[in-house]
């Protein structure tokens, strides 16, 4: 499994709230139909925002990752954040344990 983080600001003039409307579609229009993407999670940080996207292999996030640009639902989401500060990093799953406390 890969963990991808992904970290941005909005661009100029989007609110918050365009950002959470337009979230809900990119995970409805966009990452529901990504092959190999387990789950999606969408956070605020102290100065933007975050996504933890776990994948099933690196080929599923390659894949992705040479399509993206090319996806009209992909590019509604990327068109409301800031280019110039997006960061993405890959991180392969060791391990991972679950706890019901």
């Amino acid at each position: 499994m890969i963990v991808e983080i992904t970290t941005y600001k909005t661009a100029k003039n989007v609110t918050h709230k365009e950002l959470l409307k337009a979230s809900k579609a990119f995970n409805k229009d966009y990452c529901s139909k990504c092959k190999g993407l387990v789950s999606r999670q969408f956070l605020k940080t102290e100065d933007g925002y975050m996504d933890i996207f776990v994948w099933k292999s690196k080929e599923d996030v390659e894949r992705v990752q040479e399509t993206f640009m090319q996806n009209d639902d992909a590019m509604k989401f990327a068109s409301l954040t800031d280019s110039n500060s997006l960061t993405m990093k890959n991180y392969e799953v060791l391990e991972t344990s679950n706890f019901n406390n």
